[in-house]
């Protein structure tokens, strides 16, 4: 293989469901590089950053999902270049600096004993020659007892700091479930016949945090009774702060969540677009935020991404597995004007 140039050839394999639910991947041998043609990866480059995923996270294989000899800067390059998530995650640091600057790191232990946990369930779910999500999946419990030793829920969590190494795999990781759901989106939209209306979307926020707007006008809501609840009858306080959290439960979140100094830091004329932001920022930027959206993307190969992302097609008629193929070639010229 030249330089500059890589070749990733492997197989998803599925069950059977709504829509088709990912068991493993499986990585192509030398011999079926042989006997086939590289082809252009897809338009939005998901089989592409999917393979650069699986090359990162198993760069001690024999068979990393490439053709022999594969040029690891290169790979880098590609996914730098060409993952959009990585990119919102390095441009919102400068804003949730200004948010961490309020907390004091109390928590360092229970971090630590999460990266182990974490670290050890991925090495135990990438094999020789692939990736096993029956055993990647097992982070879930993994991640809930990590939440709940650190008595504060991930969701607009901004104290959350853990290890480069760790917050690198947790990249690629989001990057390979994110982009793997992508492909069995685009597989089952092949085959509906009014894309218009049948046709299933992948969003990098809404399929996560629902309804942003709605939450910043309920956050600022909150908000303005938090001022007011001291002068209240605490019977009053109490029962009006439960119908808040039980109506409005992320927008609570959002605001105790916030530090109390960094909340009386914003302007009025600037209050909802924080929130806004803060909101963003949390879910794109945050190590929490991170971690939150690899849960959700494991509950998707878990339960059904039916159950998670797309409940439209809860009870629809089951779809016969089948293994998606994957066969990119990723040259410069696919980087675009980022290649220099």
């Amino acid at each position: 293989m030249k330089k500059n140039q890589i070749w990733m050839g492997f197989e998803i394999q599925t069950s059977t469901g709504p829509i088709l639910q990912p068991t493993r991947i499986v990585s192509w041998k030398n011999q079926q590089f042989k006997n086939t043609k590289p082809e252009s990866p897809f338009h939005y480059k998901a089989d592409a950053l999917a393979g650069l995923s699986l090359i990162h996270l198993s760069q001690n294989l024999k068979n990393p999902f490439a053709s022999p000899s594969v040029d690891y800067p290169f790979a880098n390059q590609c996914w730098l270049a060409l993952e959009p998530h990585n990119e919102l995650y390095v441009r919102s640091q400068s804003r949730i600096q200004a948010i961490k600057k309020y907390y004091k790191n109390s928590n360092a232990s229970v971090m630590t004993n999460f990266e182990n946990s974490f670290n050890e369930v991925l090495a135990q779910s990438v094999t020789s020659n692939g990736i096993e999500f029956s055993e990647l999946t097992s982070l879930v419990s993994t991640i809930d007892i990590f939440e709940k030793k650190m008595s504060q829920l991930l969701l607009y969590n901004f104290e959350v700091q853990f290890s480069r190494q760790t917050t690198q795999n947790l990249l690629h990781l989001h990057s390979l479930l994110f982009n793997l759901r992508a492909l069995v989106a685009m597989d089952y939209n092949a085959y509906v016949q009014d894309p218009t209306f049948e046709a299933v979307k992948v969003d990098s926020i809404s399929d996560y945090l629902p309804k942003c707007e709605y939450v910043t006008n309920d956050a600022i809501l909150y908000h303005k009774f938090c001022k007011l609840a001291d002068q209240m009858p605490d019977a009053v306080a109490n029962e009006l702060r439960k119908t808040f959290v039980n109506y409005s439960h992320n927008a609570t979140c959002l605001i105790d969540s916030l530090p109390a100094g960094f909340l009386k830091s914003i302007g009025a004329d600037d209050f909802d677009d924080t929130l806004y932001l803060a909101q963003m920022d949390w879910l794109l930027g945050t190590d929490a935020g991170l971690l939150f959206r690899v849960r959700e993307e494991l509950y998707g190969l878990l339960e059904g991404y039916e159950k998670i992302f797309w409940f439209d097609l809860e009870g629809r008629e089951f779809q016969p597995a089948h293994s998606l193929s994957v066969n990119c070639l990723l040259t410069v010229q696919d980087l675009g004007t980022k290649a220099a």
